[in-house]
Order: structure tokens, then C-alpha cells, then sequence
């Protein structure tokens, strides 16, 4: 069976992550693994497909990757590793990889990046409980501008999780629109449900509900027209 050097083969993840538009496509005619089966010459001429120029910044990528899996080694000393971290961990501790782990290395670029963007979150939450303060009274209705720090699909609710900064302060609600209804941050107005201290960051967070995008004037007038 052919092996093949960790970082070599990481590279061409990083460069299949980039091509497939910073997606894991694992279905049709160019998944990335297949896109790495082509640049390591481990696929045949009839199922290769187009492949872009590697770039440095691929090589440079994919060392932070590498670096950063390593860190499970701490996790699985606590047995807090499930078995596809176990397979990720023995992959990474060998440095080498063979035809059947090329999958698995193929998904790692994408959960690097929503890894490090969850991590940069979860830091970015816990210095705002440090001030965070709780806003109205239950039941008083709020409005204001909100930076969208988190807005994850909740299976067991069959909803959406909103953690989200108003006015320095922390507040969360749930919802039945996801991330391209909130985006980066937009107006709203709700009213307060109840206020808490939160289990994972342990500051104040004031929980909303009945919430609602706010349209801006510009659309309302358009509206208007029609």
C-alpha cells in the first residue's frame, strides 16, 4: 500500500479546500479527495480531474493544520477523543498517510478553519462576560444593532442558536432562520425573556425572544412601490 509524507498530502488538501470554494465536497466528479488522488498520481486517467496550481501559502496552511491537530494529543490523555479524532491523532503522530486515510485528511482544511473560527468566538465571548451586563427588564421590548458572533443549527430544537453582541452587552435567542438572514450583524428588535448567567462563559447574557430584522428604510420605500 502506498504511504505518502503528512504534509505533502496536507498541502493538496489546503489547495482542494481552495478549489472547491473553502467547501468539503465528498459527492460528484471533483470531491477533494479525488483532487488529491490526481496531484499524488493515485488516480486513474479516467476519474482524474482538473487541478489548480498549488500555491506557498497551501504548504504554509497546512503546517498550522498539522500543528493544530497535534493539540488533540492533550484531549486524549483526558478521553475526551472521538474515533475520528483517534484516527485524525494516529495519522498526524506518524506523519504519514496512506490511500485509505486520504479522506480523512481531505475534510481537515474545512474543520480547521470553522475550528479556529469557533475558538476565536468562544475567546471573543469571554472577554465580553467580562463586562457584560444584563439589558431591560423581562418582557420590555429591545431594539438595537447586533454583531452576530455565533449562529449554530440546534438538531434537537430543529433551530438556530443567535449569540450575538448589543451594545457590549452578550444576548442570545432562538430562531428559525440561519446565518443568511442574520449575517454579520444587522438591526432588530425583540423583546427580553429572561435574563442568566451563562454555564459556558459565566457571564451575564439577557435571552431574547420574538425577534425580528429590522428592515432599513431604503427597503421599506421599495416595498412601497410595488
Amino acid at each position: 500500500m502506498n504511504t505518502y509524507d503528512l504534509k505533502l498530502v496536507m498541502t493538496y488538501a489546503v489547495s482542494a479546500h481552495f478549489q472547491n470554494g473553502e467547501e468539503y465536497k465528498n459527492y460528484g466528479t471533483r470531491t477533494n479527495k479525488a483532487i488529491i488522488q490526481t496531484h499524488l498520481g493515485e488516480i486513474n486517467q479516467q476519474h482524474m480531474c482538473f487541478v489548480d496550481y498549488v500555491k506557498d501559502e497551501c504548504a504554509e496552511i497546512a503546517d498550522k493544520i498539522i500543528q493544530y491537530y497535534k493539540g488533540l494529543t492533550f484531549k486524549a490523555m483526558g478521553a475526551k477523543i472521538n474515533d475520528f479524532e483517534r484516527r485524525v491523532l494516529s495519522v498526524i503522530q506518524t506523519g504519514k498517510v496512506d490511500r485509505r486515510d486520504i479522506g480523512v485528511i481531505a475534510s481537515l482544511p474545512k474543520a480547521y478553519f470553522r475550528s479556529v473560527k469557533r475558538d476565536e468566538t468562544d475567546a471573543l465571548m469571554r472577554k465580553l462576560s467580562m463586562n457584560s451586563v444584563h439589558i431591560g427588564s423581562e418582557g420590555s421590548e429591545i431594539t438595537g444593532t447586533i454583531k452576530v458572533l455565533n449562529c449554530s443549527f440546534i438538531q434537537r430544537f430543529n433551530c438556530y442558536i443567535v449569540n450575538a453582541e448589543l451594545d457590549n452587552n452578550i444576548v442570545c435567542f432562538f430562531t428559525k432562520h440561519g446565518e443568511q438572514v442574520w449575517g454579520e450583524g444587522c438591526d432588530i428588535k425583540g423583546k427580553v425573556k429572561r435574563h442568566q448567567v451563562s454555564k459556558f462563559h459565566g457571564g451575564k447574557e439577557t435571552v431574547l425572544n420574538y425577534v425580528k430584522k429590522k428592515m432599513c428604510l431604503m427597503a421599506c420605500l421599495l416595498l412601497m412601490k410595488l
